[in-house]
């Protein structure tokens, strides 16, 4: 895991390839992780660059996004009450898999670059689970 400077409770991680047998692996999240424990929703995405990138700021639940496969752009902006971070974005261009974190009370959002990219991500609360929070979808390019 690693410190990201800016905001508070960021993280990031790169992903580093596992070549046994044939196969390739990339272990993101381990029973030792304390951020497993944390998840209860998982699902692969596959992002369109075409598509209209906008942040979704999830009140409750934390999110861990995967980038597998392509070029992505992850964007945060902190909207925290009382963070000392407040107002601060944070912008991360990923050409190679890699982990973060989003974490509850701030902004979100993932932009594909070039062609499509296949993303995983895994949460603490599904969409529609109440006891996530209500999830407001903000523009890309909040001020």
């Amino acid at each position: 895991m690693s410190d990201v400077p800016g905001i508070p409770d960021l993280w990031i991680q790169e992903l580093q390839p596992l070549r046994e047998d044939g196969q390739t692996r990339w272990i993101g999240l381990r029973d030792s992780d304390h951020l497993l424990r944390r998840f209860g929703s998982a699902e692969v995405i596959r992002l369109d660059p075409s598509g209209v990138p906008t942040l979704r700021l999830r009140p409750i639940a934390d999110e861990v996004w995967t980038l597998l496969e392509g070029e992505v752009v992850f964007r945060w902006h902190d909207l925290r009450d009382g963070s000392p971070s407040r107002g601060q974005r944070l912008d991360r261009l990923a050409r190679t898999p890699t982990q973060v974190l989003a974490p509850f009370g701030v902004g979100f959002g993932v932009r594909a670059i070039g062609e499509a990219a296949l993303l995983l991500r895994v949460c603490t609360h599904a969409d529609d689970d109440p006891d996530g929070g209500e999830t407001r979808t903000l523009p890309w390019e909040t001020i």
